[in-house]
């Protein structure tokens, strides 16, 4: 990486399993950039592929002064893709778009366009979607819904990858696990001033897609993550771009009273209801109380984990290593199932067991309830932990093979 090169614009190609695919992308991506006028560069990160992305890709740099390859030793999804892009990336605008040929180069200048009406991030909106209705639109457009009401942010497409930056704005945010679908609402968190445009979309030609019905479990549990992690990391700025780096991470650190303030509404309830409930059942009773007194105690725990992570401590706390790294940084993914599966089984026997449907019920809250708390903990952390590890950096103003060990 050539740290004297800077670039008018970047543009970032995560790309997985995509070898019919990368050439005449980069091809109309070459087209549209010489027709802007300004320096470029266009990094393609090779996500892992089994196929002969990479390959492909090493071959292209042989004519292609403007392309650089970033290749991950192993899979570590899109989101880290994205995020070595923006790491690596050295433009003073940077788009990111997918590597499928669905979204189209063609629309890059009218991205940085509204870009130059003061914004910070324009986001695309693939408008007249081109895939299939009930595996992907609808169940996009429900998504959609749902994120826009939680987070606050009014995008109709978080999911389209065709994204305009500020580099200054951008490199700010914290990209955390595997939520790269929630980056409009995480750029609010350093003040970013969001757009929207219509872009085109074009049916996948080559390859298979890599995401199904599977997923959507997966992204309830992350709309739910994000809307705490959004309560937590409420404070913003006027806005990012009058503020250093330093200034801005600062504001995704927030009073340990947010935190505080948010057990309270979740143990109050359960403090309420085991009083209520001590001269009808004493054992559902206590287990109410209990859950209350525990929530209070992860409440504690998450404070004192985000104080470690504002301070200049080296290590991270026990708590933050747990969630990072035993739940590779999505605790919710790990502890959310468990906790709704023990919640289920607790309402089912409470008519046959009353004495051990509660208690069920109570722990399965409070599971589902630790892995919420640790997403809040993981993300304070996302700054200081790297999801990826490159194997391979070809740098497009260098010549040869350079290894980068990114731990």
């Amino acid at each position: 990486m050539n740290a004297t090169y800077k670039p008018y614009l970047s543009i970032i190609v995560p790309v997985y399993n995509e070898e019919e695919n990368v050439r005449p992308l980069f091809e109309k991506i070459r087209t549209v950039c010489e027709s802007i006028g300004k320096s470029y560069e266009v990094l393609f990160v090779d996500d892992g592929s089994q196929d002969k992305t990479f390959d492909v890709l090493s071959e292209m740099r042989g004519y292609s002064p403007n392309l650089s390859v970033i290749r991950f030793q192993e899979n570590a999804g899109q989101t880290s893709a994205m995020a070595a892009g923006f790491e690596y990336a050295q433009g003073e605008f940077i788009i990111s778009m997918d590597g499928d040929l669905q979204n189209d180069p063609a629309d890059i200048p009218q991205l940085l366009e509204k870009l130059d009406e003061d914004y910070d991030l324009v986001c695309g909106w693939r408008k007249e979607r081109q895939d299939k209705f009930w595996t992907r639109r609808l169940p996009s457009v429900v998504a959609n819904w749902i994120i826009s009401k939680v987070t606050g942010v009014a995008i109709h497409d978080n999911g389209c990858s065709l994204k305009a930056y500020r580099a200054d704005v951008i490199k700010q945010v914290p990209l955390y696990g595997e939520m790269h679908r929630f980056i409009p609402a995480m750029s609010t968190v350093v003040g970013a001033r969001i757009a929207e445009i219509v872009v085109k979309h074009h049916p996948r030609q080559f390859g298979t897609s890599k995401y199904g019905l599977g997923r959507i479990w997966r992204v309830f549990l992350d709309i739910l993550a994000f809307k705490l992690i959004l309560s937590v990391f409420a404070q913003k700025p006027n806005h990012s771009r009058h503020l250093s780096t330093e200034q801005s991470l600062r504001y995704q650190m927030i009073p340990k009273y947010n935190v505080y303030r948010i057990a309270a509404y979740l143990s109050l309830p359960f403090f309420i209801l085991g009083f209520i409930l001590i001269n009808v059942d004493i054992i559902s009773a206590i287990s109410c109380i209990l859950l209350g007194i525990f929530l209070i105690g992860i409440s504690l725990m998450t404070a004192w984990s985000l104080s470690i992570a504002q301070s200049d401590a080296v290590e991270l706390s026990p708590f933050s290593s747990f969630f990072i790294y035993q739940c590779a940084r999505r605790p919710i993914r790990s502890f959310g199932p468990i906790g709704m599966f023990v919640t289920i089984v607790g309402v089912v026997l409470i008519v046959g067991l009353p004495h051990i449907g509660p208690i069920l019920v109570n722990s399965g809250i409070l599971i589902f309830c630790f892995g919420l708390f640790g997403e809040t903990i993981a993300y304070a952390n996302a700054k200081r932990v790297v999801d990826y590890r490159v194997e391979i950096f070809l740098d497009a103003k260098t010549d040869g093979k350079r290894l980068e060990n990114v731990i």
